[in-house]
Order: structure tokens, then sequence, then C-alpha cells
């Protein structure tokens, strides 16, 4: 009986990490982090920890038919890092980044056919500069 539990657990952490990442071609997580199997809802978003820092974390948020939608990157528990939005079609929708759970720098947006439609320049996530182009990066709202 208890050989058959472990064995339904294993047959469901792989299931869950194979529908997360989209199939079996495809990985979720980026490079040198795995899937936490019990925070990750399968072809709706992934939580990502890194093998060798515990500080360092990923929310992948996945598009209904489960292309990635969002990466938002954590340090320590809060949005920190390079930012990548993707439209369903796998072209880049938002680039920015994030300090300290808010947007700053230099944001770019793109249609999905490639043509870059807006940019801005943000200051403790505020827009300073230029159009709000990071409105649909969520990343502040998660609650690592």
């Amino acid at each position: 009986m208890e050989m058959a539990r472990v064995a339904h657990r294993v047959i469901f952490a792989v299931a869950l990490a194979v529908a997360a990442a989209g199939g079996c071609s495809k990985a979720v997580c980026p490079d040198g982090m795995r899937l936490d199997g019990k925070r990750s809802q399968p072809g709706v978003n992934a939580y990502c920890a890194s093998t060798t820092d515990k500080s360092h974390t990923t929310y992948v948020q996945l598009h209904p038919g489960g292309a990635r939608r969002q990466v938002c990157p954590y340090v320590g528990g809060r949005a920190t890092g390079p930012y990548q939005a993707f439209h369903p079609n796998g072209a880049r929708w938002l680039e920015g980044r994030y300090e300290n759970g808010l947007k700053v720098g230099r944001w770019v947006q793109w249609a999905a056919d490639g043509r870059k439609v807006a940019d801005g320049t943000y200051r403790e996530g505020m827009t300073v500069e230029g159009a709000p182009v990071g409105f649909p990066a969520t990343c502040e709202t998660i609650t690592w």
C-alpha cells in the first residue's frame, strides 16, 4: 500500500512537471532552477527555485495552452531582476527590470508582429519619461 502511494506521488510530480513545461520538449523553469510542484499549477504557472541559492526564485505565468506569458525574477521574496513577457505566439511583449519590488529603468513594449509600440522610463515604480508600458507586468503583486 505504501509503495502504491509513493508511486502515485512520483507519477503526479512527473505529470505536473511535464504539464507545467508545456510538454516534454521545453522546460518552464530557467536554467539552474527546479520546479516547486507544491505551489505550481499545471498549465497556469510555475514557481521555480534556484538549485544553489534559496533567496533566488522565479515565477512563470503561462498563457492558456502553456506558452510563457511572463517571467518574474525574485531575490529574497521581492521582484528583482530582468522582467520578460511574451505574446501567445511566443514573440516578446515587454521587457524591463524590477528592483526591490518596483519597476525601474527603461521598459519597452512590442506588438505581436515584432513592432516596437512604446517605451518608458520608470523610477521607484513610477513612469518618469515616455509611455507607461509596464502595466501588464504583475510581478509586484505576486506573494512569494
